[in-house]
C-alpha cells in the first residue's frame, strides 16, 4: 500500500515538485514513527490514539517540557514503562493492520500491500542508559521475513526514532 513520504513532519515533495509516495519496509517503518511520536489523545475523534512517549503533560519551571517519560530521570521502573509503551503502540499497529487486510482481502485489494510492509512479530525490546537518556532498542520482522531494528532515544527534552 502507497503512502505518503513525511519528513520532518511535512510532505516530502520530490524533484518533480509532486507528493513523494513511501512504499514497503519504508512504509512501515515511517507508520510505526509515526505512531510512537504521535501524542496520546491529539485527535478528538480518536482519543485514545497515540503514544505516551512524546506526549507532554506540564512546561514546568524554566520553561522545560514535562511528560510521562520526556524530563524524567531514567530508572529501572520508567524503562520498564516505556518499553511496555512501546509494545503496547506496536501491538495496536500490528491490530490495526491486520484488520485493515482482512478488509483488503474480502473487497479483493489484497494486491495493495507488500509483505515487507506487514509487522509480522516484535521480537524484542530492551533499554539501557546512556547520562540522562534512554536508548531503546526495538527489534521487528515484517512479512518477508526481513528484521527492522527501530533505535529510539528519550531525553530530558524530546523523543528521536531512527531505523537501521
Amino acid at each position: 500500500m502507497k503512502n505518503f513520504r513525511i519528513t520532518d513532519g511535512d510532505l516530502d515533495l520530490g524533484q518533480s515538485k509532486r507528493a513523494d509516495l513511501v512504499t514497503g519496509r519504508d512504509k512501515l517503518i515511517q507508520d510505526l514513527v509515526l505512531w510512537l511520536l504521535e501524542p496520546l489523545g491529539t485527535g478528538y475523534s480518536t482519543p485514545g490514539f497515540g503514544s505516551l512517549l512524546n506526549s507532554i503533560v506540564t512546561v514546568g519551571t524554566r520553561s522545560r517540557r514535562e511528560g510521562r517519560f520526556i524530563g524524567q530521570e531514567f530508572t529501572e521502573d520508567l524503562a520498564v514503562e516505556v518499553e511496555a509503551e512501546i509494545d503496547r503502540v506496536l501491538s495496536l499497529y500490528q491490530q490495526n493492520q491486520v484488520q485493515n487486510i482482512r478488509a483488503a482481502r474480502i473487497a479483493g485489494r489484497l494486491y495493495l500491500y507488500s509483505k515487507t510492509e506487514i509487522l509480522d512479530s516484535i521480537n524484542g525490546i530492551t533499554s539501557s542508559r546512556d547520562g540522562d537518556r534512554a536508548i531503546i532498542n526495538v527489534d521487528i520482522s515484517t512479512g518477508a521475513n526481513k528484521d527492522i531494528t527501530l533505535l529510539t532515544q528519550a531525553d530530558t527534552e524530546e523523543v528521536q526514532i531512527a531505523a537501521s
